[in-house]
């Protein structure tokens, strides 16, 4: 081989060598976009987990809450009997008409403060 021929061969390796960096470069991009996307996408599911972790905190205090307000009523000492249950469930139960509130609106009320 000549040395113009060694010459133009090396001229095509350094082309294809170019040609495969630009290549490379290109990818590169490509997956710092992705990252960029994931990276977004990564942010919002976290906050999105955060807020559901301080609602179910939100929630649990505010059971945990009613639950103590219950407690405080007193309503363990109760005596209660089925039929009672029964009544108090189809009197509250949506569209349930079986029982109606007593009218109290001529009912007098001695309040001392």
């Amino acid at each position: 081989m000549t040395v113009y021929e060694n010459m133009l061969l090396l001229e095509e390796r350094v082309k294809k060598a170019a040609a495969y960096m630009m290549r490379l470069r290109a990818e590169n991009d490509a997956l710092k976009r992705d990252i960029k996307l994931i990276t977004a996408h990564n942010e919002e599911l976290q906050a999105y987990v955060d807020n559901y972790k301080e609602d179910e905190e939100r929630i649990s205090k505010s059971i945990e809450t009613s639950l103590e307000s219950l407690n405080e009523v007193g309503l363990d000492n109760l005596d209660l009997s089925i039929d009672d249950l029964e009544a108090a469930e189809q009197f509250s139960s949506i569209g349930g008409d079986a029982m109606d509130a007593m009218d109290i609106s001529g009912l007098e009320v001695d309040v001392d403060f």
